[in-house]
């Protein structure tokens, strides 16, 4: 029993390291419920089963950040004008999902191609707070499942990578462990991260793991 088990072992890691690897880099945007449009981009890294289905593992981050500054004072320095200008605020959400992603692409004209991607997996959130008027200073860390769905198309650009164009809807709501209500009920906060985005990306075929 011990042989097969072994063998099989041995003719999964050799089937593994025969299949086509690939990474892909993407950026775009992201639209969640409960914070602003901001930066959606990563990394990828995977294998292909098959020329039309492939798995892989994604790191992607989610960044947006706000800054509430006032002109107090100007001058003028020859043809110059200066600005004398102060920070009264600064804000940063910044997610970090990692999923294991299962891809599909196939061809639907001459020209272009369709590509479909599901991922599931776990997410981390910080939102950080620096308040300089009122002197509080404070992030938020949250944490929690979270999965996405994109559609979109691919063209191959040259023998080895590709270009590609996805509408993605990412679900996730992050959380936070509060303690207990005054009735003694266990309580939290979360952050609806749900959303449509937008992203554009380069596959590039023999690189990665």
């Amino acid at each position: 029993m011990k042989k097969i088990i072994f063998i099989l072992m041995m003719l999964f890691t050799t089937t593994l390291f025969a299949q086509e690897k690939f990474t892909e880099f993407k950026a775009g945007l992201l639209m969640p419920s409960d914070a602003k449009t901001g930066f959606f981009g990563g990394l990828t890294m995977g294998r292909a089963i098959d020329e039309n289905v492939s798995v892989s593992l994604a790191i992607d981050v989610y960044r947006r950040t706000y800054t509430k500054e006032t002109t107090i004072d100007t001058s003028t320095l020859g043809q110059t004008t200066e600005k004398e200008i102060q920070t009264e605020l600064e804000h940063s959400t910044t997610m970090l999902p990692i999923f294991f992603q299962l891809h599909y692409q196939g061809e639907i004209s001459p020209v272009f191609n369709l590509r479909i991607t599901a991922g599931l997996g776990y997410e981390f959130l910080w939102n950080g707070v620096t308040n300089y008027i009122s002197g509080k200073d404070e992030t938020r860390f949250y944490s929690g499942f979270g999965w996405h769905v994109d559609a979109g198309v691919w063209y191959p650009i040259s023998r080895a990578s590709d270009f590609y164009a996805e509408v993605v809807y990412h679900s996730g709501s992050p959380s936070r462990d509060e303690g207990k209500t005054e009735a003694g009920l266990p309580k939290r906060t979360e952050v609806d991260m749900s959303g449509l985005g937008f992203r554009v990306g380069l596959r590039i075929y023999s690189f990665g793991f």
